[in-house]
């Protein structure tokens, strides 16, 4: 395996943390990890390399104001400044490896991103993946806090203010909270303004673009998850114009499915699922 960092510069001005893991032969297909809130591509490391074992060239990047990345920390003016340097990003890693079929795999804050990316770059990819998708948040947040975050946001939009209490509710594995709390690298004050009211606008915008989807989709959630709603994962699956889309809810699993004792299973899952869509 060969393992590889490097940075992206941002059309304004930001230099972006990446990393790459290739396996020894041709890879069979491209896969792009993108990590959520608060959190960076770091914790993602087991999961490129399973895939790479596997024969994929995966790729992760460090999203602004996140990791080891440039930026006022959990911070955005604009969700879609996620999307586009996401997607400086792909055009870097396609022009890396012409011809080799790209899947998506966004968790959380991340499949939101995905979920955005996809409905502007649609064309991109071979097929999503998404964990955790947050596509009805607005509808879980009380209308008079979406009311105080609306004015707040134009107010003090970079003031702490949404906590999600304890990590516990990440995976029944406690070394996994126990590591979130530990790494420097995360954010464990409460939500910034600005960034949940963005949240909640993209999730509104994301609905409205789903019915337009029309590549490979899998949407993995688990059942038990306290953080992100699971009835967003169905709502994304039944909106979705996608006449390949297949949903999955784990029995028992929290939120961060990729770390919960039976991760080894949603990898095989994915892995299968990719597989059948690329014929190798």
């Amino acid at each position: 395996m060969l393992h590889t960092t490097h940075s992206l510069q941002t059309d304004d001005g930001l230099t972006l943390h990446t990393e790459s893991w290739l396996p020894d032969a041709t890879p069979k297909a491209l896969l792009l990890l993108v990590h959520g809130y608060g959190e960076h591509l770091g914790r993602y490391r087991h999961v490129a390399a399973y895939f790479v074992g596997k024969g994929y060239a995966v790729f992760a990047i460090d999203h602004r104001g996140h990791g080891q990345s440039e930026g006022l920390r959990a911070y955005v003016e604009r969700f879609d400044q996620f999307i586009t340097d996401l997607h400086r990003y792909v055009v870097q890693i396609k022009g890396a490896h012409a011809g080799l079929p790209l899947f998506m795999l966004g968790h959380s804050m991340g499949a939101l991103i995905s979920l955005a990316y996809t409905a502007q770059h649609q064309v991109e990819l071979k097929g999503l993946i998404v964990s955790g998708a947050p596509v009805n948040a607005d509808a879980n947040v009380s209308p008079l806090l979406i009311t105080v975050g609306n004015v707040l946001t134009n107010v003090i939009p970079k003031m702490p203010f949404l906590s999600f209490g304890s990590m516990d509710i990440l995976s029944r594995d406690p070394a996994v909270p126990a590591a979130f709390n530990a790494d420097p690298l995360t954010w464990k004050q409460p939500m910034r303004i600005r960034l949940g009211t963005e949240i909640n606008n993209t999730a509104a915008r994301v609905r409205a673009a789903l019915p337009s989807f029309r590549l490979p989709l899998l949407i993995l959630h688990g059942a038990d998850d306290k953080m992100v709603a699971p009835s967003g994962s169905q709502v994304g699956y039944e909106m979705a114009g996608s006449t390949d889309k297949t949903l999955k809810l784990y029995p028992g699993l929290r939120h961060e499915i990729m770390n919960e004792p039976e991760q080894g299973n949603v990898f095989a899952d994915i892995e299968v699922w990719i597989g059948a869509r690329t014929g190798v």
